[in-house]
């Protein structure tokens, strides 16, 4: 774990990346670990308590959590002064202060975007079909767009997710991917066959970290800048929660950050 550093508090561990805490004076930012219950929505009381606890271990106000109505979607919301819908939201950005942007993951990746030039943030939610949707190319076209933010000045960490080796998937899934990054698939090893098989048929291992990098890469995000937590949400399951480990039991990773006063 070179990228990132584990803190720990009476009521929350999180882990922390390396080069995001170089602008701690002006950012909040965290991924919580599995002793933090982040409760369902379905446990309205739980998931109450659990941002109380988040906001008052980072010193905001729960009025100051920002959160998509998550779907699997590209939608992207941009968090100005205006009410805004957050309905089928799956990113969010913002340059505003004390606007804690939350995703919630258990194997799909979280994005954590800032440029300190701009001080714009973002936080980005990513399973497999956001990333065959391109939702963080969509993201990072908006922060050069919408806030003049520049290539070579936007960092972008990479949070806790399921990697290769346990992101199998049949075939219809296989062509999706085929289809839509088929230069990549020309140029790089990005899915091999196992010797698994369910009732579909054979089932194949898909690289949607290399994937999401090399859009990045695409867009001129510097390699210096693309920071890697290279945690396995599965092969960690006793640090973080994996939807494929616990299936309808599962909880919620929460990634935060903000912008300080």
């Amino acid at each position: 774990m070179k990228n990132v550093t584990i803190k720990k508090t009476d009521n929350i561990e999180y882990l922390q990346f390396n080069k995001l805490l170089e602008f701690q004076d002006e950012l909040i930012h965290a991924y919580t670990l599995k002793t933090f219950d982040f409760g369902l929505d379905k446990r309205i009381d739980r998931k109450k308590e659990s941002l109380k606890i988040l906001a008052d271990t980072f010193n905001f106000s729960e009025n100051d959590i920002i959160q998509g109505n998550q779907k699997h979607t590209d939608n992207v919301v941009e968090i100005r002064n205006q009410e805004v819908s957050l309905e089928n939201t799956d990113g969010l950005i913002t340059d505003r202060k004390q606007k804690a942007l939350l995703t919630a993951t258990a194997d799909c990746i979280c994005f954590l975007i800032y440029d300190p030039q701009n001080k714009v943030i973002a936080n980005i939610h990513s399973g497999w079909k956001g990333t065959t949707k391109r939702i963080i190319q969509k993201a990072i076209y908006m922060l050069i767009k919408d806030y003049n933010c520049k290539h070579e000045n936007i960092i972008c960490c990479i949070g806790p997710a399921l990697r290769k080796d346990h992101f199998l998937v049949n075939q219809d899934v296989l062509e999706i991917f085929e289809n839509e990054f088929a230069d990549y698939w020309r140029k790089y090893a990005i899915a091999e066959e196992t010797d698994l098989e369910n009732e579909k048929g054979k089932q194949f291992k898909i690289d949607t970290i290399l994937i999401n990098k090399l859009m990045l890469k695409e867009l001129g995000i510097i390699e210096k800048n693309i920071v890697d937590s290279e945690i396995c949400t599965m092969c960690k399951k006793d640090m973080f929660y994996s939807y494929r480990v616990y299936g309808k039991d599962y909880k919620n990773n929460i990634g935060l950050i903000m912008k300080r006063k």
